[in-house]
């Protein structure tokens, strides 16, 4: 699958910025976060700065802002439709994990978004029930571009020092 984004990004390089956006995104969103690694993400960022298509000051900012656009989504798809998604025979066959899990967000709140960020595993949950719960927008809001501005500040870390290594 790599391979063609590869070959996709080497012919196409004036849609890099759309793929990092898509895939930020992608992996930050509950419905696809599940499904696409941030591995891919990071290996996109990777192959972008090694073959100089755009520089690491437009692939962070980029990154960013489709990772917070995807918490941002997975929280009021929460917040719309969580409820009736607790109410599923799915969900009700687990709720004590999900009692569980809510009694922890409602403790931590939004300091759960920072910590969720760097967790690959828990990274599109997250935002999705903290949207079922209490916790205010303008709070996860908040929490929630801290979390991308270190997230970022990572990515940049990662990017350059694997992809000194790889180029």
């Amino acid at each position: 699958m790599f391979n063609n984004i590869e070959s996709f990004l080497s012919s196409n390089s004036e849609f890099a910025w759309i793929a990092i956006f898509i895939f930020a995104f992608m992996e930050s969103f509950i419905l696809s976060g599940l499904l696409v690694s941030s591995a891919i993400l990071f290996s996109v960022c990777v192959f972008i700065y090694n073959m100089e298509i755009l520089p690491l000051q437009a692939i962070v900012p980029i990154a960013i802002i489709g990772a917070h656009a995807g918490d941002m989504s997975g929280f009021f798809f929460g917040k719309t439709l969580g409820h009736k998604l607790l109410d599923t025979k799915f969900i009700k066959k687990r709720e004590k994990i999900i009692v569980r899990g809510q009694k922890f967000l409602d403790k931590s709140g939004p300091y759960t978004v920072i910590f969720g960020r760097f967790i690959p595993a828990i990274r599109p949950i997250v935002p999705f029930l903290l949207g079922i719960s209490d916790v205010k927008a303008v709070r996860f809001y908040i929490a929630d571009v801290i979390a991308c501005l270190c997230w970022g500040v990572a990515l940049a870390f990662l990017v350059t020092g694997i992809g000194s290594i790889l180029g």
